[in-house]
């Protein structure tokens, strides 16, 4: 009975430390033509990558591998139809993010 009692304790301790491992982080680039706006974040004209990690509420937009801007938002559920990478966007806003392999999307406010 003690021995039981003790891998189930080694097993609870390998899966709490393993869970940051499950974490994905994904990324999308795309290159603005234009001045656009993300979350409160203007962006011009060029190349940039957005990253995201899955278990946070913030995206962060890099270019040329360095960090320009980190916004907040949220995760949300889309349909099967729409998990293709790209972005939506209302005017010169982008107002969300959806990434290649995932079923959900970074929404900004």
């Amino acid at each position: 009975m003690r021995i039981r009692v003790k891998h189930y304790l080694v097993c609870l301790a390998v899966v709490t430390l393993t869970m940051p491992v499950w974490a994905r982080t994904y990324k999308y680039s795309l290159a603005l033509s234009k001045n656009t706006t993300i979350g409160s974040a203007q962006l011009k004209p060029g190349s940039y990558e957005f990253a995201a990690d899955d278990t946070k509420k913030e995206l962060n937009i890099l270019q040329k591998g360095k960090i320009v801007a980190t916004v907040q938002g949220q995760w949300v559920k889309i349909s099967a139809k729409d998990q293709g990478a790209g972005v939506d966007s209302e005017d010169d806003k982008i107002t969300q993010v959806r990434f290649s392999g995932s079923d959900q999307a970074f929404q900004l406010p």
